[in-house]
């Protein structure tokens, strides 16, 4: 019995069971909407919460764009050198205060443009995207993972706080409202009282910039890879329709973010053991993308079984049809793919090419973008699916040949690279025919 249950503790938690506050924190941030979606669907309309999902959607791509690629320099240079800190740590107040300032002042003219509230949104939204990296470089993992989870869910609250008494403040206004306090709140639990008359070195605002912005396009693009969908759908149907596929694609994303949050752990192992021995590595990395393959299957398996009960629970104004229960299943399967795309990054750290994760995310994402646009008359949800695999299948394939004729190029058995892909796009053509 105890070999079955270590047995099965090894698939659940292929890095092993630990206290990881910032696993917590990261897996709270990608599945905490899920705790809160079922109240915002049922308080709301159709069309408010359509347009609450259409305006998060933009204003967490812009908000990466507000960021400038700085969390990067926070999460390397304030850890690695400590004459860092106090330069990092002055432009980063400077920026939060500003940028609250900023969306506290449209708070009070978002009642005029919807375009407004999400450039106000977006500032708040860039604010968390420096606030987390700045806790974990500080060593503060509770408040990583409180902050983590503030920043998902308070917005939200305000939302539904608000649907009590419409009549009073708009629902972009109580968004934009909870936003400000999420990172106000957060701003103070990571602030720090700087000691006066000390010298401004190299990593000032200016050359912080110079060193973060070749990772802003991969940054950029990977939260654009989770939201461009709904914006597309906002665009071209309707903001209601941005609101059903948030609660579908929820559902079909759960196991890429649970694979998001685990790579915490997975990437630091990964790159302590190439630096060790490579050939030890590569056998190590192959072992684990099986053990996580595993347990991707048994989360799609689930998913499967159990996508009536969870759409019904997250919002019972779906109509549930096969199109809707195609759309979770063949999302939830380009997981596996997603698998190889991270083994591919942890990689191209190793060869210190993660420049290459600037050009390639994007490019992939505007595949992703051109294959909803061309099948999303046809095909409606579905072509969302198709998008996610598509711009997965095209990343990994880009990143192949980055590694073409390197020490890397043989590292992940083509068998476990291809079989994930083939497996979507089997999937994806017998549910087209």
């Amino acid at each position: 019995m105890n070999k079955n249950l270590k047995s099965l503790s090894k698939i659940l938690m292929p890095f092993g069971i630990s206290g990881n506050t910032y696993l917590i924190g990261a897996i709270g941030q990608g599945l905490g909407p899920l705790l809160l979606t079922p109240l915002l669907t049922r308080r709301l309309t159709v069309q408010s919460f359509g347009e609450v999902t259409f305006v998060t959607a933009i204003a967490a791509i812009l908000g990466i764009l507000f960021s400038f690629g700085l969390p990067i320099v926070i999460s390397r240079s304030y850890v690695l050198d400590e004459t860092s800190r106090f330069t990092i740590s002055l432009w980063f107040k400077k920026i939060l205060m500003i940028y609250i300032s900023i969306s506290s002042i449209l708070l009070f003219f978002t009642e005029f443009s919807i375009y407004l509230s999400i450039a106000a949104i977006s500032l708040t939204f860039a604010c968390m995207q420096l606030i987390l990296p700045f806790a974990r470089a500080q060593g503060r993992a509770k408040a990583f993972a409180v902050i983590s989870i503030m920043g998902t869910l308070l917005p939200s609250i305000f939302v539904i706080i608000n649907s009590f008494m419409p009549d009073i403040f708009s629902n972009l206004f109580a968004l934009q409202f909870g936003s400000i306090l999420a990172a106000i709140f957060s701003f103070r639990l990571v602030n720090q009282k700087l000691p006066i008359g000390q010298e401004v070195r190299k990593y000032s605002l200016n050359s912080s910039l110079k060193a973060s912005y070749p990772i802003l396009p991969h940054m950029f693009a990977m939260v654009a890879l989770l939201n461009i969908d709904k914006v597309i759908f906002g665009q071209q149907l309707d903001k209601s329709f941005s609101g059903f596929l948030l609660v579908i694609m929820l559902i079909a994303t759960a196991p890429t973010m649970i694979l998001s949050a685990l790579n915490h752990a997975w990437l630091n192992q990964i790159l302590l053991q190439l630096k060790d021995n490579s050939t030890t590595a590569f056998k190590s990395l192959n072992q684990v993308i099986l053990k996580l393959f595993t347990l991707t299957g048994l989360l799609v398996i689930f998913i499967g079984l159990f996508s009536d009960q969870l759409l019904n629970l997250l919002n019972p104004k779906i109509l549930i049809s096969s199109d809707v229960k195609k759309t979770i299943v063949l999302t939830s399967i380009a997981s596996f793919i997603y698998i190889i795309y991270l083994a591919n990054t942890h990689l191209l750290t190793w060869l210190n090419k993660f420049w290459v994760l600037g050009i390639t995310t994007p490019l992939a994402v505007i595949a992703q973008a051109l294959v909803i646009y061309l099948t999303i008359g046809d095909l409606g949800y579905l072509s969302a699916s198709l998008g996610f695999g598509a711009a997965l299948t095209f990343q990994i394939l880009l990143l192949q040949i980055a590694r073409a004729k390197t020490i890397t190029q043989s590292a992940i058995k083509p068998i476990i690279q291809l079989l994930p892909v083939l497996i979507f796009w089997l999937v994806a053509f017998l549910f087209l025919g």
